[in-house]
C-alpha cells in the first residue's frame, strides 16, 4: 500500500560526519522546505546568514526515500565554499513527522564516508 505524506512546513535537517582534517564527530544542520511532485521529493535549505546551502532530491516508494544530496559549504566557514555530494536513503516514520537514514559521500582526501541523517518536522 502506498503511503502519501504531507511534507509541508519547515523541517530541521541534521547530518553527522567526521572530519578528515580535525578529530571528533560533528553535525551540520539546516532548516529545509520540502516539495513533492508525484513520487519525487525535493528538499532545499532556507537561506541563512552563512551562505551555505543543501539540496536533496529523492524518489519516494512508500516510506522509503532514495536519492542524492548536494551541499555548498559556507564561503566564510572552515571548508571555504567547497561542494560535497553523494547518495542518501531515508525512512519516513509512520506518522510522517521524522525521517532517519544514512548518507554516503566523499571527503577532501577522496575517502568514502557515511553517517546518519535525520529530519524532524518543526512545530
Amino acid at each position: 500500500m502506498a503511503h502519501k505524506f504531507d511534507f509541508s512546513g519547515i523541517w530541521h535537517s541534521v547530518y553527522q560526519y567526521t572530519s578528515s582534517s580535525k578529530p571528533g564527530n560533528f553535525e551540520s544542520a539546516y532548516d529545509v522546505k520540502i516539495q513533492s511532485i508525484g513520487n519525487q521529493v525535493i528538499m532545499q535549505s532556507i537561506p541563512n546568514d552563512y551562505g551555505d546551502y543543501v539540496l536533496l532530491r529523492f524518489t519516494q516508494d512508500g516510506r522509503i526515500l532514495t536519492g542524492t544530496w548536494y551541499e555548498q559549504t559556507s564561503p566564510k566557514g572552515p571548508y571555504k565554499g567547497i561542494a560535497y555530494y553523494g547518495a542518501i536513503q531515508l525512512i519516513v516514520s509512520e506518522d510522517g513527522n521524522t525521517m532517519n537514514g544514512k548518507w554516503v559521500g566523499f571527503d577532501r582526501q577522496m575517502n568514502v564516508r557515511s553517517d546518519d541523517w535525520k529530519l524532524t518536522r518543526t512545530k
